[in-house]
């Protein structure tokens, strides 16, 4: 491959004070961290496509969510610009799952498609009660964000190989119905953009209980277990969506 692919991750605002255990299946209560919400930029040649819009804005979130500091650096536009991009030249957008801390800023995608697995969209139009906060629903007040680009959206169903050569869609579901991870041939390996099937290094490389730890929030841990199964046997590197740690990467693979 002439142009290998580049993954920039983008933060657009920190969870702050979370409770590590939100992250973690039955580890880490009480233990308080911050959690940046990263977008992901993969560049090959001169053409860029984004995975997540990352979340909305703080009032927004304070009010029906939790907690989001967001600095000017952190502002979308201005973040994509100092990671050299312009939102305008964007032209594909993955959505690997409709939670309102991935699908908060569509709009500056103007010129963009956006891809989302059926299963996703059917289940968060509708999702179970106890979940409605997340795919911001049954608020009688707001409308869910990804709901403003409709006319965009393109609905895929299963794997996805050579969205772009060297760059397939994964369903990696367990944390939602739909999720739906990236998996990008790089100089350096495969590296899977996991979204919230990996949100912290710490569910990939697991502990002395288990090989892997999925999320707390999840829908089906069958489904999470087999996930973890899949990104064994195609990843190389795997992603964190909400660790700080791959913020200290300004892009991957990381190249010695």
């Amino acid at each position: 491959m002439n142009d290998w692919p580049v993954i920039k991750p983008v933060c657009l605002g920190v969870l702050t004070n979370q409770d590590m255990a939100s992250l973690l299946f039955q580890r880490g209560y009480g233990e308080k961290a911050d959690f940046p919400c990263i977008i992901f930029a993969i560049q090959i040649g001169s053409k860029t496509m984004i995975v997540d819009t990352g979340p909305c804005d703080p009032a927004r979130a304070a009010k029906y969510h939790t907690t989001l500091f967001q600095d000017q650096s952190m502002e979308p536009v201005t973040a994509l610009k100092n990671a050299g991009i312009d939102p305008a030249d964007v032209e594909l957008v993955v959505f690997s799952h409709l939670h309102w801390d991935h699908v908060g800023n569509n709009g500056i995608f103007k010129n963009a498609n956006f891809l989302v697995q059926r299963t996703e969209i059917q289940y968060a139009v509708s999702p179970c009660p106890i979940q409605n906060s997340q795919y911001d629903t049954g608020f009688p007040d707001i409308t869910p964000l990804w709901m403003g680009v409709f006319p965009q959206i393109h609905v895929i169903e299963g794997d996805y190989h050579d969205i772009v050569k060297g760059v397939h869609l994964i369903t990696l579901p367990g944390h939602t119905p739909g999720l739906m991870g990236v998996a990008v041939e790089t100089q350096k390996g495969v590296h899977v953009i996991a979204s919230d099937a990996v949100p912290l290094l710490a569910n990939w490389e697991g502990d002395k209980k288990a090989k892997h730890i999925p999320s707390t929030n999840h829908i089906n841990l069958e489904d999470f277990h087999r996930s973890f199964q899949k990104m064994e046997k195609i990843a190389d590197v795997v992603i964190g969506s909400h660790d700080p740690l791959t913020m200290r990467h300004p892009q991957f693979p990381v190249l010695d």
